[in-house]
């Protein structure tokens, strides 16, 4: 039973004891704890989605403010904003639908 594959482990582990921990350090640093290398990528990945969110929201309420803005001011803004949106008209006018597709 000396020449069975119990003592060739042994060998190889003794031989190759540095290897096998860096081996399983860098298993555990990239794979298995709870700051691992490939959590950080997708969350890094979900901050950089999550920041141009904000940006996009931050120009639509901007935008927003503005339209705001002139509609506290303008009249015709309102007139204008009533007829493009809500299909609003005069009396008086034809209203007629493009279909832009």
């Amino acid at each position: 039973m000396d020449n069975g594959f119990l003592p060739q482990l042994k060998a190889f582990i003794g031989r190759h004891k540095y290897w096998i921990v860096f081996v399983l350090f860098l298993l555990v640093i990239l794979v298995a704890s709870d700051n691992s290398m490939i959590k950080r990528m997708v969350q890094k990945r979900e901050i950089h989605a999550l920041q141009e969110q904000l940006r996009e929201s931050a120009e639509q309420k901007q935008q927003n403010e503005l339209m705001l803005n002139d509609l506290e001011n303008d009249s015709l803004v309102k007139e204008r904003i009533a007829r493009e949106r809500y299909l609003m008209h005069r009396e008086d006018e034809d209203l007629f639908l493009e279909n832009a597709r």
